[in-house]
């Protein structure tokens, strides 16, 4: 009788864990905090199932470590296989302190600020992924000062044994993440690595940051009484932090509303304080130059996620357009603003241009052709001699990659390393299926009906693409660019000088270099390898409309209000859950 109490007992400790196991995946997967347990609707929630076992935030959060410790297991296995390079991106999340901005977030705030460490890389299917690594609230920590900058960095290497993976460092654009400060970092793991790049850790900094603090720069001459003004008299919502691009959307009103001299000819507008001369110089201004970042901008962060190739056209194309405003202004303070922001753009592409540049190499459709356009036009005022650099840099890249005996095989696909979110859209269930069709005529007829439908769709989504802009059409330099012709070079025969010496490629807007790079890597089995590890490099942190954030970007609400090894865990645990 006693040993079955045991085995029964048992059973219950084995059947009450995989409950809470399951609640804790689900608690990861949907971003919800498992304190919601306590709340009083979960509560009333759970009393309507009578489940088996009631749940315990405790025994979820036990289980949260235990999958965490299991996914640092297989990620640790994954990228000891893995034959690529690794780029780490750091970012620092605040949470907002304007109006309104906590407001509604449901609980306590146990942690205002997390920094968020991610590892970017092309999987063997040729597909972007990135996986968080550290999901960390610093302040909790005891960090000496001297490391506040690379804790972050040594911490996630050391736990994920990723030494000899690391080529890049994606930084923010702010003070403290300099040569300098990061130089003791970058020896300890040069030391430690062996891949191919030199210098073996790259320090990049994110473009996203940059195009915030060239608005910042403009933006901040622009008074909280005018914008308020401004507010008043175009009729947007309050003034709180937003998008820069929504800011630039609702100035860009009020300066067409007085170019149509809109605010003397209606008496609507008479009781109204406007803006000074001097005031609208000011506001002209941020839209002017502003309206040239943004305009790059479009075209890297809203559409699908851009590959590092894209970068060196499309900031090209911006540093003209500055120039050209340089060239155009009409006013001392524009003048002013102007040179601003260029010489804050012109700092970091001198630090970007030559990773920039090998990527655009790396672009079939621009190859070394672009780069030697670029450098021949004298209003960019950049030495010929950089396209020659970049040569240099990419041949004794592609040296290094050609004495590895692995770099000597195509890249093989290989089963997915994670669920994508299409995988997840799969495995939703359809409410139709298993029910058996009354009438096989009717089954008929619905399936014709579908067809059209699909078609119907298809013409829609045609005459969208028709319809929609083409930025690139107003692009001054990239259209000269396309008019652009040069002898080809009699060339070796290595994989490098045989990719070089093809003609480009007819330009494509929609062109994935990834595909590409997939389709043609039993050709080029080395420089597949060198495009795939310059090609994962990310230009910037934040993509789609986390692009335009004002400042820092927040962390998610259901963080903010738990504890921080519990928040580490499930953030870096979703990724991989489902391998």
């Amino acid at each position: 009788m006693r040993k079955k109490l045991k085995l029964d007992d048992s059973v219950v400790v084995d059947e009450e864990k995989e409950a809470h196991n399951a609640m804790a995946k689900w608690f990861i997967a949907t971003d919800v905090n498992p304190n919601t347990i306590r709340t009083r609707s979960f509560a009333k929630f759970m009393s309507f199932l009578d489940p088996k076992y009631p749940p315990s935030v405790s025994k979820v959060e036990n289980e949260v470590f235990e999958i965490y410790e299991e996914s640092k297991d297989k990620a640790k296995k994954f990228f000891k296989d893995f034959q690529g390079q690794l780029s780490l991106s750091y970012e620092w999340m605040m949470l907002g302190n304007g109006w309104g901005a906590r407001d509604h977030i449901k609980g306590p705030v146990l942690h205002e600020d997390f920094v968020c460490l991610t590892a970017h890389f092309v999987d063997d299917n040729w597909k972007m992924k990135k996986r968080i690594l550290g999901y960390n609230n610093i302040t909790d920590q005891e960090i000496p000062e001297e490391d506040i900058y690379v804790y972050s960095f040594k911490n996630a290497v050391q736990d994920f044994e990723i030494e000899n993976k690391v080529s890049t460092l994606l930084l923010p654009n702010s003070e403290g993440f300099d040569e300098e400060t990061l130089d003791p970092f970058r020896k300890w793991i040069e030391e430690r690595g062996n891949n191919q790049f030199n210098p073996r850790v790259l320090l990049l900094y994110c473009c996203s940051d940059l195009f915030r603090l060239m608005v910042d720069d403009l933006f901040t001459e622009l008074s909280s009484s005018l914008l308020e003004d401004l507010r008043m008299l175009v009729g947007w919502g309050r003034c709180s932090a937003t998008n820069w691009n929504v800011t630039l959307f609702h100035l860009q009103q009020a300066v067409d509303l007085k170019s149509q001299d809109a605010f003397s000819k209606d008496e609507i507008y008479d009781d109204y304080d406007k803006p000074s001369d001097e005031e609208w110089i000011k506001i002209q201004t941020f839209c002017k130059l502003t309206n040239c970042i943004y305009k790059v901008a479009k075209e890297l962060f809203e559409g699908e996620y851009s590959t590092s190739n894209v970068f060196f056209h499309l900031l090209a194309e911006l540093k003209v357009m500055l120039n050209q405003e340089l060239a155009n202004a009409d006013s001392d303070y524009f003048l002013s603003k102007a040179k601003q922001i260029l010489e804050r753009f012109d700092k970091y592409w001198n630090n970007m241009f030559l990773v920039l540049a090998t990527a655009s190499v790396l672009d079939p459709r621009f190859k070394m052709k672009y780069l030697e356009f670029y450098c021949s036009k004298k209003e960019v005022n950049v030495e010929g001699s950089k396209a020659a650099t970049v040569l240099d840099y990419l041949r004794n890249l592609f040296a290094r990659y050609a004495t590895s005996d692995i770099c000597q095989k195509p890249i093989c696909s290989v089963a997915s390393i994670d669920s994508e979110e299409e995988d997840e859209e799969e495995e939703e269930y359809d409410d139709d299926e298993g029910e058996e069709e009354d009438d096989e005529d009717e089954g008929e007829e619905e399936e014709k009906d579908g067809n059209e439908e699909e078609e119907g769709k298809e013409e829609e989504r045609k005459d969208k693409e028709e319809k929609k802009p083409d930025a690139y059409e107003s692009f001054v330099l990239f259209q000269e660019y396309l008019t652009f012709e040069e002898s080809p070079r009699e060339l070796g025969e290595s994989e490098l000088d045989s990719y070089l010496k093809e003609p480009v490629m007819e330009w494509n807007k929609d062109f994935k270099a990834l595909e590409w790079w997939k389709a043609e890597s039993q050709k080029y089995p080395i420089l597949s390898r060198v495009a795939r590890d310059i090609l994962s490099i990310p230009i910037s942190r934040a993509t789609s409309y986390d692009a335009y954030v004002v400042d820092r970007r927040e962390p998610p609400e259901f963080v903010v209000s738990m504890k921080s090894k519990v928040a580490n865990a499930m953030m870096c645990s979703k990724k991989w859950l489902r391998v």
